[in-house]
């Protein structure tokens, strides 16, 4: 494993997106290079832990040298309550955009899948943009996004939009412990419903690990190869 740079970062901004979700934006002291999919390593020194980095999902890169982060804070963890401390203009120790939760290298001729839950929607939301405006995208791209109650629903007013400026585009919001005029229960059925016939298609799953498995298990037991599904595990 290759050695790993950390920079300080400014915090030029953050964000309330829920109670427990903040959106942290941070600044570089130069431009840099970012993949949508990609995360960063935090670096917390003195940490009371057995590791002293965490890594978290980017979620949008706003210039050339600011990144954002969308964090759901844990109350019992040792790192995140660090963070939500942390105030506009304070810094932190952060690396260099890593990882292979990528989009692939040359386009790709196929409907794609996303699939995930909770804060595992931030590298989604950067392939969704990366696809549709910077690509131009034509095939249908589904975002599937399981969460409990419409408050977790991050970015939900951004992706409704994006639904209505691209009709290639299809946005499904899954709740599993609220009532409402949308979908509920767990992403399964929904994703199932479309893939019965195994059209072409290629998955991106990011989010909790057994909402991984059980998805990977599903997709697989229609016939889909490992070479079709990308994970990015969460907890």
């Amino acid at each position: 494993m290759h050695s790993i740079a950390y920079h300080t970062v400014l915090i030029k901004d953050i964000v309330l997106e829920t109670p427990g979700v903040k959106r942290l934006f941070i600044q570089y002291p130069e431009p840099i290079d970012f993949k949508p999919g990609q995360f960063v390593i935090l670096k917390f020194e003195g940490l009371q832990h057995q590791f002293d980095t965490r890594s978290y999902s980017i979620a949008g890169q706003t210039t050339r040298d600011t990144l954002e982060l969308c964090i759901v804070v844990k109350e019992d963890g040792a790192a995140t309550p660090l963070i939500f401390e942390k105030g506009v203009g304070e810094t932190l120790l952060s690396s260099m955009p890593e990882g292979r939760f990528t989009l692939p290298e040359e386009s790709i001729d196929k409907p794609y899948f996303f699939i995930c839950t909770g804060t595992g929607v931030a590298p989604f939301r950067c392939m969704v943009h990366e696809l549709l405006h910077t690509q131009k995208y034509t095939q249908p791209v589904h975002l599937f996004f399981g969460c409990r109650t419409q408050k977790d629903l991050l970015y939900y007013e951004e992706f409704k939009q994006i639904e209505l400026q691209y009709p290639n585009f299809k946005y499904y919001p899954v709740l599993s412990r609220e009532a409402w005029d949308g979908l509920t229960g767990y992403v399964h059925p929904h994703y199932l419903s479309l893939i019965q016939q195994q059209p072409p298609a290629v998955f991106y799953l990011c989010g909790w690990t057994e909402m991984i498995k059980e998805t990977r298990d599903n997709i697989k037991a229609l016939g889909y190869t490992r070479q079709d599904i990308k994970v990015e595990f969460y907890d």
